[in-house]
């Protein structure tokens, strides 16, 4: 299997569009085989000459339509508004990547539009924020607020203000708040309430919460910012209510709030509650509402009250789960063990992932020790070991490892979180909570804005390679649609003239069909050979886009060969990884295999994983000239060129053909056919160099805008280039800072995980104890049972005796013996 995808990698099926450019002469000894002169007799002499005259005379008339097809294209080009129009739709469908392209062509070509440069920037600024790019979204909304005096841009003030605001906030940029804050009383508020629930927010994280709370209060209930504002009202009466009661012990529950305490903040939760909810975000915001209530509820062990409110969250929301595991414990207060274990159980079917699933199982297993059914709560125990255990001894297997800053950085980044093997040595679920861990997401956001710059480095040297790949290749004329359409304008009408040529020398084998000898036989030979591949040379626009698709369908069976590897690849990677598990687990399952057997395995598994990352190289390096391959096909392509010398090379034949005929060389009746055809061939020849003209200044053209092009792109490289070391520079002093924060997390997810494990450790053992304690009570009431049965038989026995006159036997030899064991 690994021998066949070597050679499927070194010799692709489907090699596309040819770079090789064939001779003349290979073309004509081809078609000279394939019996090319089979066109001869085509049509009539004279209608050959008639239709020749046409074609030249439409083609020569029809230069001015070259410039024609230049400014049909421009204005073909879709216009600003259309282009606004395109990226809403993508933004509809959430594609934000293709909307921020349309967008960025719009800021960039369109910059003194009267509406469609304001709105490609607040449509630019928006898409950036809600695909995350906050930094991005940042700039784009600073220069709305900057040019705050154009008229073009006083409707964006307000929303651009406060999006700043909320990048501020989700960023804790304290700095851009305090820029942002004094723009807040210059903008001048509108009905939407957008300016107060954003001056609301700036305030609430500058820690002013009585002006937050007048800032809230403005924000009308018709204001589409209303829920968000309630709730916002919500925190800031939380936060004015002061902190929570401490228990004097450290070791003791903190003491219930008062019912007064969070009465306020109860009451403005519930105000969003009763707000219509007519979108899902708002819909998210009244159930986060009622999940704030339950909680202050629960904190002031109002359990009724708090049963209320959780159970007003239904099991579409996102926060189902959290509120199950919350519920469970209400149940737990209020002594509805059955209760409690069914919401345990629905959280385990209905958000298995939930961050608090190894709390919820244990509390499960609790409740289940504490009903009697022993066999499920040893079964919930020791899954839970089973689960955790590992996980721990992987962590802590880690953290002796190295104490090296930078190697908890690399662990946390993002691309090793969501890569195949990025649990390979760390399980997954511990590098997330590490990430989660205290100060882990303010200090590992770092780490992701510089795996986004990296990516985004990464793309722009990607869309570099592509414009080079254009600008370097024989057609790039494709690059400007315009001159594009002109040329292929241009060659459409030069294709015509040649196709005029070839019935002429149609008409020319209908005069005198015989085979010439001498030079003249010669050049009807070539000529011949050359008519058969001069018939396919496009003449309409139909023609040229067949050839497109033509070189496309060439180009997708190639692609689909590498990607016919790559499954290949894959599946032999999956069968790696089971014979790898394998080898791991077989003690478990009973397998024993001697050290040099297991050695010899792994020795032969990791060459095997090696030659397939090899091969995953060359298949990256096949998709990469299949990229190229693409933009370098079509208009202008090896097809054209081998058109270009067959035009000339029939032309050249065609032409000395005529000449020999008009000197007598092919008989009386070619000469006189010959003596009509020449003046016709010296119009085509004048129309070919008008064209050829026309055709020129289109090259002129290309070459001036290509190198405007090319300084641009170099331009960029070379700041890609700072951005480039600037970024190594972050990094480096990311990995230090960020990284001792990453190692105190793993620290913190070793004792989270040890403290899971020692928790199921306990419970194991309180089961054993429960186990003993129930056996223990059940010999005591079997005994108690002898004792009783023996003694009603004794009293028996004894009636009996008495009856007979015979002497009762004493019970004292029939008393039970002592019961084994102790009390817990």
């Amino acid at each position: 299997m690994m021998l066949r995808l070597r050679s499927l990698i070194r010799s692709p099926r489907g090699a596309g569009v040819s770079t090789r450019v064939p001779s003349p002469l290979l073309v004509a000894a081809f078609f000279a085989l394939a019996g090319a002169p089979g066109l001869a007799h085509a049509i009539d002499a004279n209608d050959a000459l008639a239709d020749a005259q046409r074609d030249v005379s439409a083609a020569s008339g029809a230069v001015g339509s070259i410039q024609q097809a230049v400014q049909k294209s421009r204005q073909s080009e879709r216009t600003p508004q259309q282009k606004i129009a395109d990226a809403l739709m993508l933004m509809g469908a959430k594609d934000w990547d293709s909307a921020a392209q349309v967008l960025n062509q719009i800021v960039e070509k369109h910059a003194d539009h009267p509406t469609a440069y304001p709105d490609g920037l607040s449509m630019l600024g928006e898409t950036y924020y809600q695909s995350g790019q906050l930094w991005s979204a940042r700039r784009a909304f600073k220069k709305i607020v900057d040019q705050g005096n154009d008229p073009r841009f006083s409707s964006y003030q307000a929303k651009a203000v406060a999006r700043l605001v909320d990048v501020a906030v989700r960023k804790k940029d304290d700095k851009l708040l305090d820029e942002v804050l004094p723009l807040l009383d210059r903008v001048p508020a509108e009905a939407s309430g957008l300016v107060p629930y954003a001056r609301g927010r700036a305030l609430f994280q500058k820690k002013d919460y009585p002006g937050a709370r007048t800032a809230l209060g403005g924000v009308d209930d018709q204001s589409p910012f209303v829920h968000q504002a309630r709730y916002m009202a919500g925190l800031v009466a939380i936060k004015e209510a002061g902190p929570p009661p401490v228990a004097a012990d450290p070791s003791d529950p903190p003491p219930p709030a008062p019912p007064s305490r969070y009465a306020a903040a109860v009451d403005a939760f519930t105000k969003a509650t009763q707000l219509p909810a007519k979108t899902p975000a708002q819909k998210h915001v009244v159930e986060l509402s009622w999940l704030a209530i339950a909680r202050l509820f629960y904190e002031s062990e109002q359990w009724n009250q708090a049963l209320s409110a959780y159970n007003r969250i239904d099991r579409s929301s996102p926060e189902f789960g959290t509120m199950l595991y919350e519920l469970a414990w209400v149940y737990v207060r209020l002594g509805d063990v059955d209760r409690a274990r069914r919401a345990l159980e629905v959280l385990q079917i209905a958000d298995p992932n939930n961050q608090d699933i190894a709390d919820a199982s244990l509390l499960r297993g609790d409740l289940l020790l504490r009903a009697g059914q022993f066999d499920g709560a040893l079964q919930i125990y020791e899954g839970t070991r089973a689960t955790y255990d590992p996980m721990r001894e992987k962590v802590d297997a880690f953290l002796g490892s190295t104490s090296d800053p930078a190697v908890y950085f690399d662990k946390l980044r993002k691309d090793q979180l969501e890569s195949l093997e990025g649990g390979v040595d760390l399980p997954p679920q511990a590098l997330q909570w590490a990430r989660e861990a205290e100060n882990g997401p303010a200090a590992f956001a770092i780490i992701d804005d510089l795996d986004e710059c990296r990516e985004l480095i990464k793309a722009s040297n990607q869309h570099i390679e592509t414009l080079e790949a254009v600008l370097t290749s024989p057609n790039r004329v494709r690059a400007f649609p315009e001159l594009k359409a002109g040329q292929e304008r241009a060659l459409a009408l030069v294709n015509s003239i040649a196709l005029a040529r070839l019935k002429l020398g149609q008409g020319m084998d209908d005069v005198e069909d015989d085979d010439l000898g001498g030079e003249i036989g010669e050049w009807r030979r070539k000529r011949r050979a050359l008519e058969a591949r001069l018939a396919r040379v496009p003449t309409s626009e139909a023609d040229f886009a067949t050839r497109d698709r033509d070189a496309e369908r060439q180009w997708n069976k190639v692609s689909q060969s590498v990607q016919r590897l790559e499954l290949q690849t894959q599946t032999l990677q999956a069968t790696v990884n089971g014979l790898r598990r394998m080898i791991q687990e077989g003690p478990q399952m009973g397998v024993v295999r001697d050290p040099a057997s297991i050695s010899s395995f792994q020795t032969e598994l990791q060459t095997n994983e090696q030659l397939l990352a090899t091969y995953r190289r060359e298949m990256d390096d096949l998709r990469s000239q299949i990229r190229r391959g693409r933009l370098q096909a079509g208009f202008g392509d090896q097809r054209y060129v081998e058109d270009e010398e067959v035009r000339k090379a029939h032309r050249e034949a065609l032409g000395n053909e005529v000449r020999l005929a008009s000197n007598g060389a092919g008989g009386a009746s070619l000469q006189a056919y010959a003596g009509r055809v020449q003046p016709l061939l010296a119009s085509a020849d004048a129309a070919d160099d008008r064209i050829s003209a026309v055709r020129a200044e289109l090259d002129a053209e290309t070459e001036r805008r290509t190198s405007g092009v090319r300084a641009d792109v170099d331009k960029e490289r070379s700041a890609l280039t700072g951005y480039e070391a600037r970024l190594g520079e972050l990094d480096t002093e990311s990995r230090q800072v960020v990284g001792e924060v990453a190692m105190r997390n793993f620290g913190l997810v070793r004792d989270r995980l040890k403290n899971i494990v020692l928790r199921a450790d306990v419970g194991i053992t309180e089961h054993a104890w429960e186990v003993r304690e129930e056996q223990i009570t059940r010999v005591r009431m079997l005994q108690r049972e002898r004792a009783r049965e023996l003694r009603v038989l004794t009293e028996e026995l004894n009636e009996v005796l008495d009856d007979a006159g015979e002497p009762a036997e004493s019970s004292e030899g029939a008393a039970p013996p002592a019961a084994p064991g102790g009390s817990k």
